[in-house]
């Protein structure tokens, strides 16, 4: 959320849910993007802007952190916060730019696999905001570009794979290439209580959003816990489509949407008439409970994708089958320093990739009164349409499930450190023993 651009230095982009009123606290819900006090790219520019050496105290666009130890990256920082502080007040663009380093082992892997390996990803997203009208709303182009390396193994390693676990067990991967994930344009009418956006987007982004769960760089790594399997193959990935937003009443939002699944992150559009669509609509509660933050949705799909078509995995072209899903996800702080979420979702039994998933966490944050840290733990059970592994042919696909918890601790202003623990039970592959995968993951944020 965004803040007065005037008289803050360095501007802070957020907003308290218990202040909120009814509107606002569902766009929050919604993901619509609305700021409340912002100078847009047309207007004219404050006069005194300039190249600010001074911002470098913590990046750009946070709150004010407590670190365990000073910040030993804050002078070779300050070039790059200068210009975003300098984009933010000439260009009206809030950035945010972090590299994340994870190193992943597992406990027994399948013949002829490595089992340990590391990912480094970079994002850099950019949202700049055009123009806001009284009586129309806002219009912006949001970017997301990252890079991605996978370190001392193939490029095509996955911890899931390589022990015989079904789950993706690492978020952050993607292979050795560089995409540009995002690239959309919103335009907001009736003061932002309807809005358009058109380009490449992810389904996640607007369905199935957990907040406590949604950033593989900073909270749980597990794919299940960032959306729902059922919701594949749809919601694991990057593609073009067109969303709709619109907010009827106080603590209501809606989102529909029609996304041409063909295209993945590394593509640019070249599969576009494969004929490969997800459709989605959503309606999300988003009330004031215990004055904080509170919000619950029902998600309902449809797709002609079987999940053998998943962007990225085989043939595009892939297997056209109908096949439709029903989601529930409520989430509910509970204090200033305890939250929860619960995620179930059923689908059909052929295409998608699961017919059920049920999960459910707590996020403690302030564990041992440190204010900027946060302990998260989470199970998942699943119930996959297909076998995996090497279970026998014909037979029913066995039910899969994982633990998984992490500790985030805020190192310096500019890093954080993250130990991360899942295990996966049940694996189809190997001796049939849990999988262990443990994680050291490394986030600097510019």
């Amino acid at each position: 959320m965004l803040s007065d651009h005037t008289g803050l230095k360095p501007p802070v982009f957020f907003e308290a849910w218990d202040i909120m009123n009814g509107i606002r606290r569902a766009q929050f819900g919604g993901d619509v993007l609305s700021p409340i006090f912002f100078l847009p790219l047309v207007d004219p520019r404050p006069l005194e802007s300039q190249f600010d050496m001074n911002h470098a105290n913590s990046p750009f666009g946070f709150t004010p952190i407590d670190p365990l130890l000073p910040d030993p990256l804050e002078d070779p920082l300050r070039p790059i916060r200068a210009v975003e502080h300098l984009l933010y007040e000439q260009c009206s663009t809030i950035s945010n730019i972090y590299y994340t380093l994870v190193v992943q082992s597992v406990s027994r892997t399948l013949p002829d696999q490595g089992n340990i390996a590391g990912v480094g990803r970079l994002d850099a997203n950019f949202l700049t905001v055009l123009a806001k009208s009284p009586g129309l709303g806002t219009s912006a182009v949001q970017v997301l570009f990252r890079q991605h390396n996978v370190i001392g193994q193939p490029s095509t390693w996955t911890p899931g794979g390589a022990s015989g676990s079904y789950f993706f067990m690492d978020s952050l991967q993607n292979g050795n290439n560089s995409t540009l994930n995002i690239l959309s344009f919103q335009q907001g009418f009736l003061d932002d209580r309807l809005t358009v956006s058109v380009g490449k987007m992810h389904p996640n982004q607007f369905f199935l959003l957990n907040f406590y769960a949604n950033d593989e760089a900073r909270q749980f790594l597990n794919g299940s816990f960032d959306g729902n399997s059922v919701f594949q193959p749809a919601q694991g990935t990057y593609s073009p489509g067109i969303v709709t937003q619109m907010i009827p009443c106080d603590d209501i939002y809606i989102n529909a949407a029609i996304f041409d699944i063909a295209d993945y992150p590394g593509d640019s559009f070249q599969n576009f008439n494969e004929g490969l669509y997800w459709a989605g609509f959503e309606i999300g509660w988003t009330p004031n409970w215990l004055g904080s933050f509170s919000r619950y949705n029902v998600t309902i799909g449809t797709t002609n994708a079987g999940n053998q078509s998943y962007s990225g995995y085989g043939d595009v072209t892939g297997i056209k089958q109908n096949n439709s899903m029903i989601g529930f996800l409520g989430q509910q702080q509970m204090s200033d320093w305890f939250g929860v979420f619960v995620e179930y979702g059923l689908g059909e039994s052929t295409g998608v990739v699961a017919q059920q998933e049920l999960s459910a966490g707590v996020s403690i944050v302030r564990p041992f009164g440190r204010p900027d840290d946060d302990l998260g733990i989470a199970y998942a059970w699943t119930k996959p349409n297909n076998v995996y592994g090497n279970e026998p042919v014909g037979s029913d696909p066995q039910s899969a499930s994982v633990l998984e918890t992490f500790y985030r601790l805020q190192v310096t202003n500019t890093v954080q450190f993250s130990p991360d623990m899942q295990v996966s039970f049940n694996p189809a592959s190997g001796d049939g023993s849990p999988v262990v995968a443990l994680a050291l993951r490394l986030k600097m944020q510019c």
